[in-house]
């Protein structure tokens, strides 16, 4: 099987890694912008924007509003920079960084899943609504797919285990019907849906390539060298290669479901003591 290199060092965020599938990673960014129902909001922010290129989707929607990017990782915000230079930039943590005044539009993609507590987060980013604000967030969806599956047998190997034990909980898949019973909670009017995308990649390397950088990071930021990071890459497209088979033209199709919602705040809130 080949090894695949890390050309980089493991407890930071490679944006070019990342973008490396750019235009597949964009799409869920355009469908949720593309839902998000209001019109000249004032004040945006992206929180966990990465690279920038969900910020930009953001700006080329609502070209006047002043638009804020909030990562944890200081290449990210680098690279965003570039991506969106008209934005505002924030490194910091998106549960304990402290958020000042109201947004008209709080947009998340495919960062709450790493949110130890997302209910603790979810409420606070509520609580920085403005009034018929709207809160736009997509998770991945994928915890029973192949690959993931793989790679968390794979972490629980003997050979493994030691190391990844820790890494197991840090991804928090969750299902529509847990956000919707926090949101509904606080009386916001949510629209839920889910995507399975199929991304059509070059190889079945590809898909290593793309998990690397995202579902299996954590996994692999725990091994001790390159060299355990490749066994482990490895290891974990031999159990998958029957998951994700080569077609006629040598492309491989590469299912990825997320899921999406939208919440309204009202623009009065309820009086109702549940509220």
């Amino acid at each position: 099987m080949p090894t695949f290199n890390h050309p980089f060092t493991m407890d930071t965020w490679n944006p070019d890694l990342y973008l490396k599938f750019e235009t597949e990673r964009t799409r869920p960014s355009h469908d949720l912008v593309a839902r998000i129902q209001t019109t000249d909001p004032k004040r945006v922010i992206d929180i966990g924007c990465g690279p920038g290129n969900s910020t930009r989707v953001l700006g080329d929607r609502f070209t006047s509003a002043e638009i804020t990017g909030l990562d944890s990782s200081p290449e990210m915000i680098e690279k965003a920079k570039t991506a969106f230079p008209g934005g505002a930039w924030i490194c910091g943590d998106a549960a304990t960084h402290k958020y000042e005044g109201s947004y008209d539009v709080i947009y998340s993609n495919a960062v709450l899943q790493w949110i130890p507590n997302q209910e603790v987060l979810i409420e606070r980013l509520v609580d920085h609504l403005s009034p018929n604000g709207i809160l736009a967030v997509q998770v991945p969806g994928n915890d029973a797919s192949p690959i993931q599956r793989a790679t968390v047998e794979v972490a629980r190997r003997e050979e493994w285990s030691d190391r990844t034990a820790a890494c197991m909980g840090m991804i928090q898949y969750r299902e529509p019907a847990f956000y919707y019973e926090i949101l509904s909670k606080h009386g916001l009017n949510t629209d839920l849906w889910i995507t399975t995308y199929i991304h059509i990649l070059e190889s079945q390397r590809d898909l290593i390539e793309w998990y690397k950088s995202t579902g299996m990071k954590h996994f692999l930021s725990a091994l001790p060298d390159l060299k355990a990071r490749n066994r482990f890459a490895d290891l974990v497209l031999e159990q998958i290669v029957d998951a994700y088979p080569i077609a006629g033209n040598g492309k491989v199709l590469f299912p990825f479901r997320r899921i999406f919602f939208t919440a309204r705040k009202p623009r009065v809130m309820s009086t109702d003591p549940k509220y």
